[in-house]
């Protein structure tokens, strides 16, 4: 699967376990091997660490074993007053047009999650594109049949995108970047379903690549996406 399907899905269960009194502050997703499309058991753990404070433990497994790992902060939910700055989007989705895949993944090619599930709207650069990159994008399938996906999933389902948006200096040195996790940090819950991605990344000498992605929905700022990359030579084209 894209990393972006499993990582729905944690959101899901993260958000299943959140008491009405918490709030997400943190979730880090360890890709560990390939997900295949098959079903997936999955193992939630809770540790209290303070009053204020608690960890949820996720793994995702087949029956060869574990394919994704996962950490969930919680923090006791406060009420506070705080004037929040006006945030107006340069440009909203609704006046942008979708990203046309077309000519990377013909219509016969089965169910895509990039193309079929989830919707891209460029607002600077794009994908392969040598130019810092940003875009929104929304999930336009359920996560699990028959029930609507909570902001969390929303969020994580399109946050793996963070990394191809990033890759500007590793094209023309004709190398690809895998992202092997992802990691989001939150001051405020996500509000979906649109999710303005504005990514940016940098390749060290040593062949470790890194996505920092600010994150927003409508309402504004939410927080920032940071991704480790794998480098490695490309020889194709496109």
């Amino acid at each position: 699967m894209h990393g972006g399907a499993p990582s729905a899905l944690v959101g899901a269960l993260v958000t299943a376990a959140v008491g009405q009194s918490e709030q997400v502050a943190r979730v880090q997703i360890d890709l560990e091997r390939p997900v295949p499309l098959e079903p997936l058991a999955r193992l939630v753990r809770r540790r209290q660490v303070s009053r204020r404070v608690a960890h949820l433990e996720i793994e995702l497994s087949t029956r060869a074993g574990r394919v994704v790992s996962a950490r969930a902060l919680l923090t006791h939910r406060e009420s506070i007053s705080i004037a929040a700055e006006a945030w107006s989007p340069l440009q909203r989705p609704d006046r942008l047009i979708s990203f046309d895949w077309s000519h990377l993944y013909p219509n016969d090619s089965g169910p895509i999650f990039v193309r079929d599930a989830v919707e891209h709207r460029v607002v600077r650069g794009g994908y392969g594109v040598p130019v810092p990159s940003a875009a929104w994008l929304r999930l336009k399938v359920p996560v699990i049949d028959g029930t609507e996906p909570c902001g969390l999933s929303q969020l994580l389902a399109v946050a793996d995108f963070g990394s191809p948006l990033s890759q500007t200096n590793s094209i023309g040195a004709g190398l690809a970047l895998i992202n092997i996790d992802l990691n989001a940090t939150l001051f405020r819950q996500p509000t979906g379903p649109w999710f303005f991605l504005d990514a940016t990344g940098q390749v060290g000498q040593g062949g470790l690549g890194l996505a920092v992605t600010e994150v927003f929905d409508l309402e504004g700022p939410i927080g920032v996406i940071t991704q480790s990359q794998i480098v490695q030579r490309y020889a194709g084209s496109g």
